[in-house]
Parts: C-alpha cells; structure tokens; sequence
C-alpha cells in the first residue's frame, strides 16, 4: 500500500491553526450557504473556469457563468467550451456523492470521462493509458505499473487518509495521482477535482463555497514548480504540504473577504438571504445611502419589488431608515 512519508515544517502546522481559525469563522457567519446560493455558484464557477484555464482552456470566468446559466458561450473554441460543461457536470457529480465512504477504482474511471469525454487531445477516456508518457520533463511510471499505483494509492485514500488533517490528505491525493498520472491526458483536471472531493469528504468543504483551483492558476508556475520540486527534484513532501497549505488558507481568506463585504457579521441565527438582498447589500455599501428609486435602478424592479427585498433586512436590523417620505434613504446599519 502506498504510504507517504514527510516532515512538515513549523511553518505548516502555523498555516494549519490559521486555516482552521478561519474556517471556523466562515463556519460561524451570520450569513451561510444555504441561505446564500450565489456563493455556491460562485465558487463552483470559479472552480471550473480555473481548474480548466490552467490546462489551456480560454473560456472568461463569465463565460462560464455563462453556461451554468444555461447561454451559450459564443465565439469560443468548441473543445474549450467542452473542458468548461464536463467540469461543471463533474463537480455538480461530486457535489452528490461527497459524503461517500470510499473513492474506488470505478469513481475515478467515471470522473476522468465526466471531465475528459471530447475535451481532451488524446484517449482513452475512462480507461488507464497503455502507453508510456510524460509531463514536460517529468517522465512519469510505465504504463504497465499504473493500475497497481493507482490502487495502492486508493488503498491508502479509503483507510489511512483519515488520520491526517484535511488539507494534508487532500493535498497528498492531488501530489500523488499527479505523480501516476494514470490517464494519456486530463489527469491535472481529476487530480485537482479529486483533492476537492476529499476535502468534502472530510468535512472540511461542506458548504461548497471555495475554489482552491483559482488560486493555482493565479500562482500556476509556482504550481508547477512545486510539483516538479517533489517530482524532478526528490524534495520532502513537506515542502508540497506547505504550499498547498498556504493556497487554502489564501482561498478561505477571500471567502471570507466576501462575507464581510455584505456588512454582516457573526449572529446567533443565519439570515435568509436571496443573490438579489446579497447584491443590494454589496450596492449599499459601496454606494452608501439610496433613495428607493435609486435601489429600483440597481436591482432593475418595481417599487413593490424593492420593497420585498428590503423588508426582511430592515426587521433584522441589518438595513436602517434615514430621513422622511421624499427624502427617506436605506443605508447598511
């Protein structure tokens, strides 16, 4: 069985205290998930526009919203547009079994044709390569040892893996199959949607509102660079780790950015908050106080419209009221 050996620095487990610090501190916000379906869409987005622009694909991180929205994504290669939907129906696919026990051979074959299926140069899709290849100068194992590596490695995922933190064993999974690289093409994609797929498993992702993918492609050559630095260079894997580490902790850090961008803060009951109240908050504090008519403009409804939107907030206290009748204007509290 496949075992991995490292020593983490210092450093690691500092960045390990801080990730969980705010995580927690996500975990605990008055606004959360269920109650704000734009950030799940948001980070699911994200998480495809950049897991596929590392491999090559043009596709803005609008045009895949785009898609999710069910509009076509004019003027695109139709590969690329193929990269961005499979990405989308695998994560939508992982979304659905995030809480499975075991990751098996089977899951991971039908993971790489999810991705992979007319969105890739080379096949087969669904199956292990049967040829030898490599990854720029990274010569990977021969074909025939890849089944074996695969599932010592699935081996060690379903029985070992749980004894290590989250980020550890996410970022292992990711390094590892990599390293295998089972299929001819595509295996940076279901490696990183993997590692996703452990953090879920784990419990460390449950709301689904980060897209660690967009942060590797920000900082895609120190990506690489740090693969090949295990790979090529035969340093510690704690050197991976702490990269890795550094890159959730810079993921979770924007999320919660985003939360406290609404103006809201930790409370003892989540607010129910629809994408339209989360945008008329974003509006109200980059704008200040408006006039209703003003906040008919932004959100593009009716008087009444406005008014349905501004209630809930105005008895939780979260909007106040300045001034009288013509001159009445809604400003965060």
């Amino acid at each position: 069985m496949f075992e991995p050996i490292f020593q983490a620095a210092p450093r690691t487990y500092k960045l390990l205290e801080k990730i969980g610090e705010v995580h927690e501190n996500i975990r605990s916000s008055l606004v959360k998930v269920p109650w704000v379906p734009s950030l799940v869409r948001d980070a699911m987005a994200r998480a495809a526009w950049s897991s596929t622009a590392i491999e090559g694909c043009t596709l803005s991180l609008e045009a895949v919203k785009g898609l999710m929205e069910g509009k076509k994504a004019e003027g695109y290669p139709d590969r690329h547009i193929k990269m961005a939907q499979n990405y989308l129906k695998a994560l939508s696919w992982l979304g659905k079994r995030e809480k499975a026990r075991h990751i098996e051979e089977k899951d991971v074959f039908l993971l790489h044709r999810l991705i992979s299926e007319g969105a890739v140069d080379e096949g087969p899709v669904g199956f292990y390569r049967r040829t030898n290849v490599q990854a720029g100068i990274y010569v990977c194992p021969p074909w025939q040892k890849v089944p074996k590596l695969t599932q010592d490695l699935l081996g060690w995922l379903n029985v070992l893996a749980g004894e290590l933190p989250a980020v550890f064993s996410s970022a292992i999974l990711h390094l590892r199959f990599v390293e295998i690289h089972p299929f001819r093409d595509g295996n940076g994609r279901v490696a990183r949607a993997l590692s996703t797929w452990q953090l879920h498993r784990m419990g460390f992702d449950t709301l689904h509102i980060f897209a660690l993918d967009e942060v590797l492609l920000e900082n895609r050559a120190l990506y690489i660079k740090n693969l090949q630095k295990i790979q090529i260079e035969k340093k510690d894997l704690g050197v991976w780790l702490e990269f890795m580490a550094e890159a959730i902790l810079e993921t979770l850090e924007r999320v919660q950015k985003r939360i406290q961008s609404l103006g809201l803060g930790a409370g003892k009951e989540p607010l129910s908050l629809t994408a339209r109240q989360e945008k008329l908050l974003r509006i109200l504090r980059e704008r200040g106080p408006l006039a209703i008519r003003d906040i008919t403009r932004a959100l593009r409804l009716t008087s009444p419209g406005a008014h349905y939107a501004l209630n809930p907030l105005l008895k939780r206290g979260v909007i106040k009221i300045i001034g009288h009748y013509k001159s009445t204007r809604y400003l965060l509290a």
